[in-house]
C-alpha cells in the first residue's frame, strides 16, 4: 500500500502486514517532516498497487524507507528529586548529632516546664512520675 505525507507529500510503500493493522486509528510519522497522520487502508473492491520500481544502483532511495507507527504516549514518568551539588551535602553524622541535639532540648524543655505541664494536662503526672523513679530521684 503507498501512503503519502499530506504536509510534505512524501510517499510512503507499507508493506501488506502493516497496511493489514491500519484500521484508521492508528497514525503515521513522516520521516521527512514529522506531521503525523491516519491513512486510511483501501477500499476492499480496490485492486493492489504494483510494486515501486527498484531504485538506480548508483545514487540514494528516491524515497525515506518506512514511516514510523506510533502508539499511545505513555504517561510521563515522576520528577526525580536531583541529588543536593557538591559540597552542600549535609553529613549523616551532622545529622545524627542534630537529631538527638533536638530531642536533649525537647526532654530539658519538659523538664523544666513539669509543673507547668501537669497543671495543664494532669495526667503527665505520672509519665513525670515513671521518669523521676527511672532516673532514680523519686524519693
Amino acid at each position: 500500500m503507498r501512503v503519502a505525507c499530506p504536509e510534505c507529500a512524501a510517499e510512503y510503500d507499507l508493506p501488506p502486514a502493516l497496511a493489514d493493522r491500519l484500521d484508521g486509528v492508528r497514525t503515521v510519522r513522516c520521516a521527512r517532516c514529522g506531521a503525523t497522520w491516519a491513512p486510511t487502508p483501501p477500499a476492499p473492491g480496490q485492486p493492489p498497487e504494483e510494486p515501486p520500481a527498484a531504485p538506480p544502483e548508483d545514487g540514494p532511495a528516491a524515497f525515506p524507507a518506512f514511516p514510523t507507527i506510533e502508539s499511545p504516549k505513555p504517561a510521563p514518568a515522576p520528577a526525580v528529586p536531583s541529588p543536593p551539588p557538591p559540597g552542600r551535602r549535609i553529613t549523616p553524622a551532622l545529622a545524627w548529632a542534630a537529631s538527638l541535639l533536638l530531642i536533649a532540648l525537647a526532654a530539658g524543655a519538659a523538664w523544666h516546664w513539669r509543673v507547668d505541664m501537669v497543671e495543664a494536662w494532669p495526667p503527665a503526672a505520672r509519665a513525670y512520675t515513671w521518669w523521676m523513679e527511672a532516673l532514680g530521684l523519686a524519693g
